[in-house]
C-alpha cells in the first residue's frame, strides 16, 4: 500500500506564554530538520515533532556549560534569549501540549539514561523535574538488552501503549554513556465523526501513477475551505485546503491537496514563512464533500546525524562539557531516539471499515469535493482565536515518505509519500466559475 505524506503542527498563543520568544525560531527549527531528514533519506518516511524535540534538547541543555551550551542554543535559535530564558518557555509549551483538560490527547515523553557510575547532579534534576516532569535514570548498558526492554516498557508506558519496540539491544553497548529517548503521540476525536458504514475500499493514485487500494472515509457537512495558487501554470497552478475540527473545536487538521496532474514535490518551493497562518485564515466555512484515507502512522528517527546537521556536534563527542549534569568530564551524548505515533479514523479510535468498492462521481456538484486520493499533506493545529492579531508559535510534526511505515495494521495505509511544510505568501482564489478535476465548484 501507498501512505500519504502528513504534517502536524501546534500553534500555541503567545498570549499564553511567560516569555517573549522569537516567533521564528522553532519554525525555523522544524524546516531546518525537515530538510535534514529529506536530505538523509529520500526514500524514507518522516514523521517527527520538532516541538517534542526541542523539549528533549532543552534537558541535555540544562546540563551543559561553555562551547556545548552555545552550540545548542544557536542551532535552536535563542541566541536573542538570556541565558536560561528558554526553559521557561519550553515549560509552557509541554504544559500546554499535555494538559489533561483538552479534550485530545498528546503525550511528550523525555527521559535521560545514564549509565551506572556517573554522578548526576541534584541541582540538574531538580531542573529537569521543574521544567519538563522528565526522570533520569541510572542503567548498565552493557546490558544492552535488557535496557533496551526496560526503556521499552517505560515508552509504552508514557504513550498509552501505543509506541512499543522503541529501541533494540543495537542501539547500546558498554561504550554507551548517555541516551536522549523522546517519544510523542497525538490522539483526537473529530467533532463532526466519519461513520464506520461509510468507509469503503478505494483506489490510490501514487506519484509513479500506480494504483492501491486503501479504505476511504466518506462524510459531507459544513467545513473551512479554500483554493489557492502556488503561483505557476501548471495544471492551472491550483490546490485545496481544508479544515476539519476535532472534538472541543481546540484542535483540528487542515488538509493540503494538490492537483492529482500536479506531484506534492513541484510545491516544494514554497516553503517560506507564513503560509501556513494565511491557510487558517483564508479558508471560510461551506458545506464540503470529503473523502479522507484512514491511517496509522509510527516513524522513528535517529536524530544523532541530523542534529549533527545543525550544527549541534558537541554533545555527541568526548568534547561535550556536560559538567552541568554530571562531574565527570567524560560523559556524552552516544544516542538520541525520536519516536512519533498519530492515527487518523472515524471517529479518533480503532473502527472497522465496511466491505465493498467505492466509486466517485466527478461531475458538477453545488459544493466542493476534497478527493484525498493521491499524496497529500496536513497538518494539526490549535485553533484558539482569543484574538486574531496575536502573532503565533508554529511548532510542527512534520512527515515525509514514500515507502514503508514502521507501524502499520492490515485496514490502515502503510506507506508514507510525501509531506512538506509550508510557509509563504499567497492568495486565496474565488470558488465561482472556477473547475476542479472536472468539477465545477459554484
Amino acid at each position: 500500500m501507498y501512505f500519504l505524506g502528513l504534517l502536524s503542527l501546534l500553534v500555541l498563543q503567545s498570549k499564553a506564554l511567560s516569555t517573549n520568544f522569537p516567533n521564528e525560531a522553532i519554525a525555523e527549527f522544524s524546516v531546518n530538520i525537515y530538510n535534514q531528514l529529506r536530505a538523509t533519506g529520500e526514500d524514507e518516511n518522516i514523521l517527527f515533532s520538532p516541538l517534542s524535540i526541542a523539549i528533549a534538547l532543552g534537558m541535555v541543555e540544562l546540563g551543559a556549560h561553555g562551547s556545548t551550551l552555545k552550540e545548542i542554543r544557536h542551532s535552536l535559535g535563542y541566541d536573542s534569549l538570556k541565558n536560561g530564558e528558554e526553559f521557561s518557555f519550553l515549560k509552557d509549551l509541554s504544559d500546554m501540549a499535555s494538559t489533561e483538560e483538552s479534550q485530545y490527547v498528546m503525550t511528550i515523553a523525555n527521559s535521560l539514561y545514564v549509565q551506572n557510575g556517573f554522578h548526576i547532579s541534584d541541582k540538574f534534576l531538580q531542573l529537569v523535574k521543574k521544567y519538563f516532569k522528565a526522570e533520569v535514570e541510572n542503567v548498565d548498558f552493557s546490558q544492552s538488552a535488557a535496557v533496551a526492554n526496560h526503556i521499552n516498557k517505560w515508552v509504552e508506558n508514557h504513550t498509552n501503549n501505543m509506541i512499543k519496540d522503541f529501541a533494540s539491544s543495537r542501539d547500546f553497548s558498554a561504550l554507551t554513556h548517555l541516551a536522549l529517548v523522546n517519544a510523542v503521540y497525538f490522539k483526537g476525536n473529530w467533532k463532526s465523526q466519519f461513520r464506520p458504514e461509510n468507509t469503503r475500499t478505494f483506489s490510490f493514485t501514487k506519484d509513479d501513477e500506480s494504483e492501491v487500494q486503501i479504505p476511504m472515509m466518506y462524510q459531507q457537512g459544513e467545513f473551512y475551505y479554500g483554493e489557492f495558487s502556488d503561483g505557476s501554470n501548471e495544471a492551472g497552478g491550483i490546490y485545496q485546503v481544508l479544515e476539519i475540527p476535532y472534538e472541543g473545536d481546540e484542535i483540528s487538521m487542515m488538509i493540503v491537496l494538490s492537483r492529482q496532474e500536479v506531484p506534492l514535490v513541484t510545491l516544494e518551493p514554497l516553503v517560506k514563512a507564513q503560509l501556513i497562518e494565511e491557510w487558517a485564515n483564508s479558508v471560510k466555512k461551506q458545506k464540503v464533500e470529503v473523502y479522507l484515507p484512514r491511517f496509522t502512522a509510527e516513524q522513528e528517527v535517529d536524530l544523532k546525524d541530523v542534529l549533527k546537521g545543525l550544527g549541534i556536534t558537541e554533545i555527541f563527542s568526548r568534547n561535550a562539557d556536560l559538567t552541568a549534569m554530571s562531574d565527570s568530564e567524560e560523559l556524552y551524548l552516544a544516542k538520541a531516539i525520536h519516536k512519533s505515533f498519530l492515527e487518523v479514523n472515524e471517529e479518533g479510535a480503532e473502527a472497522a471499515a465496511a466491505s465493498g468498492m467505492i466509486a466517485i462521481s466527478r461531475m458538477a456538484v453545488l459544493y466542493p469535493q476534497v478527493i484525498v486520493d493521491h499524496p497529500f499533506f496536513f497538518l494539526v493545529r490549535n485553533r484558539r482565536t482569543e484574538e486574531t492579531s496575536l502573532k503565533t508559535k508554529l511548532f510542527k510534526l512534520m512527515a515525509k515518505s514514500s515507502s514503508g511505515v514502521s507501524r502499520s495494521n492490515s485496514s490502515d495505509i502503510s506507506e508514507v509519500g510525501q509531506c512538506l511544510s509550508f510557509t509563504g505568501d499567497v492568495q486565496p482564489l474565488p470558488f465561482a466559475g472556477k473547475r476542479y478535476r472536472g468539477v465545477k465548484l459554484d
